[in-house]
């Protein structure tokens, strides 16, 4: 016999508590009452007559009837089940689809999820106490790969969570073997099942209307003014009447109201011109949608303003005209022997130039002399390099080509602590850092390039000045999301703590909903939109599973096991009670 709720030593103990219990119970007897008769005479009569040890034998056979009852609601606790009566032993491999659709929600409540763990639940239950199972997921979380006993499989499928990213893969067929295995799943994100699976759906068609893009972005011709797109998609079998609206900083808000059809995406350009810095959320509402993850998105609306930009030269007609041009930007033209009575600006622009000690505020440098912060010369010279290929992704390089930039001389520096924008690790030209200040290096003198040339160059200034002042926004996925700020701590937008994991490399951390995080270390601060944005997970109802596997999904049902005695032992507690009943009131039992 085994156990499926309890232990065996669990159980032990739980019998041997019942029954020393009900022992002690009918050991401790109420002394008996004292009463004044007026003689001795019939009672003594009586005494004779009586047969001396009866009330021993009634005292046993309660006791008796008393410990069955207890014992058997107390085995009735741990679920026994009896090999000999449950069938053959077999190995059963339950797979749980826990992609990101599987928390649509069906109308009577309950999502596809929920309703796969009580389908799991039922294959689990269907086999013997012999029988080894073996429970998996479709990305990767749950715990274990081997076969363990019922009571331990039925653990794991309670432990089992909607994953919120990641790729979803029925795992390898391999490594099941000749087990039977079953895959619970909606048939959305996981479509690709290998033969010999059985597949047991939880597929409901489900109405929905959600975001599918959110960003934010400068008007072309003023970057002091920033718009939000946002595009909505329709993915309901019928037409579904939304309501739309954008929430910002300061109380600002813009609302409107439209109807999509099925399959309909509209996009929405919104001035937000009355927006101030800060987090900004898109919220959309529609009549029965089955799926709240994509219902909502957030993003983070840097600062518009016009920015104070000191261009420290002693001539450079190059980046003035560019700094001029650019609407965001108020210019000052500075002379390196007249840097100590400038008041601090937004933005230091460095050419040929580079104070001893670094400045409180950001930094273009163009060629600067050497200073210790900015990184050491090696005293070498390269030349004749061309910058073809050599981009890294950063930021500041977004749109950026260099591939007619040819640089004729320029000073070697040494590898330090920044990243290499331009470049390889042994020869690097552009640098950007974060110690001691923000910062963006070029390396060689404009002049001796053909750099200023080139239609990517106001680009590129462009984007060194925006990564420079505003604050660095990340664009996520929802799922595991990686920052490289080591030892960093991250805040929700309700300023409430998230759980994280640290590596030398940053840190990581795993939302559980759309929201605007902030990641904070002595390295700097990032803020982190993780968002649903994706349009095959918003269209729920993409199920790649045919008629005839949704039909015999909602017709068959898994035989419960019939070695579980649990509800046995309950019924035979129960006439017992009715059989001391009857006993008592003939007066059989005490």
């Amino acid at each position: 016999m085994t156990f499926l709720q309890l232990g065996l030593s669990t159980m032990v103990l739980l019998l041997v508590s019942t029954a020393a219990a009900i022992v002690l119970l009918y050991w401790l007897k109420p002394p008996p009452r004292r009463v004044l008769v007026p003689s001795m005479l019939i009672w003594s009569r009586v005494l004779k007559e009586r047969k001396g040890r009866s009330d021993f034998w009634r005292w046993l056979v309660s006791l008796l009837i008393a410990l069955t009852v207890g014992l058997a609601i107390a085995m009735s606790v741990g679920r026994p089940e009896i090999g000999a009566l449950s069938g053959t032993a077999r190995r059963i491999a339950v797979v749980v689809d826990n992609s990101t659709t599987m928390a649509a929600r069906s109308s009577s409540g309950r999502t596809r999820f929920e309703m796969a763990l009580d389908r799991a639940r039922e294959l689990v239950r269907q086999g013997s106490s012999a029988s080894r199972y073996l429970v998996a997921d479709t990305t990767g979380h749950a715990p274990g790969g081997e076969y363990t006993s019922r009571r331990v499989a039925l653990e794991r499928i309670d432990r089992l969570q909607v994953s919120l990213g990641g790729k979803s893969a029925f795992p390898p067929r391999e490594l099941f073997g000749d087990s039977e295995v079953f895959f619970v799943t909606d048939g959305v994100l996981v479509s690709e099942i290998p033969e010999r699976v059985t597949v047991v759906p939880v597929f409901q068609p489900v109405a929905n209307v959600g975001i599918t893009a959110f960003d934010l972005r400068a008007v072309p011709a003023n970057p002091t003014r920033f718009e939000a797109f946002l595009e909505v998609a329709n993915h309901s079998a019928e037409a579904r009447r939304v309501a739309a609206q954008v929430d910002g900083a300061s109380g600002a808000s813009l609302k409107r109201t439209f109807s999509l059809e099925p399959g309909q995406v509209r996009g929405e350009i919104l001035d937000l011109a009355q927006f101030s810095s800060g987090p900004v959320r898109a919220l959309i509402d529609s009549e029965e949608d089955g799926f709240e993850l994509d219902d909502v998105a957030y993003a983070y609306l840097g600062t518009p303003r016009v920015l104070r930009v000191a261009l420290v030269t002693t001539g450079s007609s190059y980046l003035e005209t560019l700094l001029r041009l650019d609407p965001r930007i108020e210019l000052e033209i500075v002379s390196p022997s007249t840097l100590s009575s400038v008041r601090e600006p937004d933005l230091f622009v460095f050419d040929r130039f580079a104070p001893d000690t670094a400045p409180s505020v950001p930094v273009i440098a163009f060629d600067p002399t050497p200073v210790g912060w900015l990184g050491k010369h090696t005293g070498r010279e390269l030349a004749g390099l061309s910058l073809s290929g050599t981009e890294r992704d950063h930021p500041v390089m977004a749109n950026v080509s260099l591939g007619d930039v040819v640089v004729e001389r320029v000073a070697a520096v040494e590898l330090g602590d920044f990243d290499v924008l331009v470049g390889t690790e042994l020869e690097p030209l552009i640098l950007a850092g974060d110690v001691p200040v923000r910062f963006v290096h070029v390396t060689f003198d404009l002049a001796q390039s053909n750099l200023p040339l080139q239609a990517s160059f106001p680009i590129f200034l462009s984007n060194a000045v925006s990564w420079l002042t505003g604050t660095e926004v990340l664009s996520s996925p929802l799922g595991t999301i990686s920052v490289e700020l080591p030892g960093a701590a991250v805040t929700d937008l309700d300023g409430r703590d998230v759980p994280v994991r640290a590596s030398p490399s940053g840190t990581s951390f795993a939302p559980d909903a759309p929201g605007l995080f902030s990641v904070r270390s002595g390295g700097g601060e990032v803020v982190v939109s993780a968002n649903l944005l994706n349009p095959g997970i918003s269209n729920v109802n993409a199920s790649s599973l045919t008629e005839a596997q949704l039909e015999e999904g909602l017709e068959s049902r898994p035989a419960e096991s019939t070695g579980e005695l649990w509800l046995v032992l309950i019924g035979v507690a129960f006439a017992l009670v009715v059989v001391e009943w009857w006993t008592y009131h003939r007066r059989m039992t005490v």
